[in-house]
Formats: C-alpha cells, structure tokens, sequence
C-alpha cells in the first residue's frame, strides 16, 4: 500500500479514537488486578514466524505461555497479560525451531522504574528476514493495565 497510511498508524488511529469509550471498562478499572505485559513484534515483514514466548517465575512455574503465527497480515500482537503478583525471572522464546532464553528486564534505578499505577512488561522483537535464522531482542516497558 504505497502512499497510505501503514496498518499500524491506522490501528493507534482507531485505538486513540476509542479510548474515552472504554473509560468504565474493567480493562482499565480501578478494582482490577495489575497485570504485566506481553506484546510480540515482527521486525521484518517478510518473514514468516512461528514463535511461542513463555515467562517463568523464580522456581520454574510457568506464569505466562503463548503461541504466535506472525507474518505481514498479523506483524504484532500487543498487551497479552499475566498476573502482576507473579514474579517473573526468565523469558523463554521459541521461533521456528530456534530457542532463546532473555532475563525478565530488571526495572530498579530511577530511570528503569514503572511509575505509580504502571507495571513491568516486556516487547519481545523477532528480528531476522525470510532466509536467515531468527534473532530475538527484549525490552522493557511500562503500562497500566489490569485484570478482572
């Protein structure tokens, strides 16, 4: 789509667009329970990737697991959620065939530190074109968001 808007712009278009709407939902209620964050990207959108990222807590327990099929007509999937009384140490992501294991960003100092109301969350970035083995990039966030 050459001269357009790209789907992304569109998307935070339609999503800027809606927020006073959700206001009162429990997606961002105030008797909610904080949630961390789990959102997926593909760096080139030629490729085509498998990918499974899973979250472990300090003893092994699996706090957050997913499966993704990304491509150019699906690039992100954005704010999956577990649980912010989890505590997660490991990040462990599967493309294609390839494993990687990242540790959960540490979010201490004054300039890694979610402010008030925001949790950890991760963006986990599959880089890597069609004919080259995949390579994964973490990296922190911060957003308030909770659960029911």
């Amino acid at each position: 789509m050459t001269g357009g808007p790209s789907r992304r712009t569109i998307l935070g278009m339609i999503a800027a667009s809606g927020i006073g709407g959700l206001a009162g939902c429990s997606y961002a209620s105030a008797t909610g329970k904080p949630a961390h964050t789990v959102s997926v990207y593909l760096g080139n959108r030629d490729a085509v990737r498998d990918v499974t990222v899973t979250v472990e807590a300090k003893d092994g327990t699996v706090v957050f697991e997913r499966s993704y099929a990304l491509s150019d007509d699906n690039e992100a999937h954005e704010d999956a959620t577990f649980p912010e009384s989890a505590t997660p140490r490991d990040v462990v992501v599967a493309v294609d065939g390839y494993q990687f294991q990242r540790s959960w960003p540490e979010f201490t100092g004054s300039n890694n530190q979610c402010s008030d109301g925001n949790w950890e969350g991760i963006e986990v970035w599959i880089e890597g074109g069609p004919d080259e083995p995949p390579t994964v990039r973490l990296e922190g966030n911060c957003q308030h968001v909770t659960l029911d």
